[in-house]
């Protein structure tokens, strides 16, 4: 008989079984009246279930848009290349955008792959940790540095999506299906999200409004946004795009103060 395993080596065994890949390790489990292999399935069909379940919570709307069916399907084959590594299961499916472009079986609906980003942004900017808005005092500080100097810190809960399809307008309506579905292919849509009093805002924004926070939030200069923005829209007006921020709690602080680089 093989030597026992040392205890690393059964617990990799262990989890390698109840994601699907063999059963070697069923021989040195007790299976205390119940077949080992059996006892193994029931551990693997709860872990199936609750990875899949997971899923459908993070994306009810690609589920919405695709059907039961088709999300189970895509679901089970998600999980056994992409498996947990984490024990918290908010954090699982982020590469799932990826997977359904990849997908032959979505070739036919573009759309859904930024449908699945919209999906992940909104459970990132949940589980988004809190910070502090800017008071009026730092913002007033603030407009007496020159832009080429200045920094913005903007609120972590903050999160930009591009897309060529109109994202938010089929979210809204998956939302609310009444009458036909909006064509995904009616435009483009920029969307910020953000976290306001426990709840997902989302909002859609011109090209160069989009441009200018994407510029800001990777950590550009106010000058640096502002041309960036200007690229897209000669007639772009930075004043209103920074207020906006302001007013809604999105700029945590300036490089004038501590925490901002």
């Amino acid at each position: 008989m093989p030597a026992a395993p040392r205890l690393h080596e059964l617990q990799q065994g262990f989890a390698a079984a109840v994601l699907g890949h063999g059963d070697d390790v069923a021989a040195w489990i007790d299976g205390a009246g119940l077949d080992p292999a059996a006892r193994l399935r029931i551990y693997r069909n709860a872990v199936a279930a609750t990875l899949e379940a997971a899923l459908h919570d993070t994306f009810p709307t690609v589920h919405a848009l695709v059907g039961e069916d088709f999300f189970d399907a895509m679901a089970a084959r998600y999980r056994q290349r992409h498996p947990s590594t984490c024990g918290n299961l908010q954090s699982f499916g982020g590469a799932l955008p990826g997977f359904i472009e990849a997908m032959p079986q979505a070739r036919s609906l573009g759309y859904l792959a930024d449908i699945a980003r919209l999906d992940w942004l909104r459970q990132l900017t949940v589980l988004a940790p809190d910070a502090t808005p800017a008071d009026a005092h730092a913002a007033a500080d603030a407009a007496a540095v020159e832009p080429r100097q200045l920094h913005l810190r903007l609120h972590p809960s903050l999160h930009l999506l591009h897309s060529r399809w109109a994202v938010l307008t089929l979210w809204r309506w998956c939302q609310s299906p009444v009458g036909p579905a909006p064509r995904p292919d009616r435009g483009g849509e920029s969307v910020l999200l953000w976290r306001d009093g426990g709840e997902v805002v989302m909002a859609a924004v011109d090209p160069a409004t989009f441009r200018c926070i994407d510029v800001l939030a990777a950590g550009g200069d106010v000058a640096a946004a502002h041309r960036a923005a200007m690229d897209l829209d000669a007639a772009f007006d930075l004043q209103p795009c920074l207020r906006d921020l302001l007013v809604q709690g999105l700029v945590v602080a300036f490089n004038n103060q501590e925490g901002c680089t």
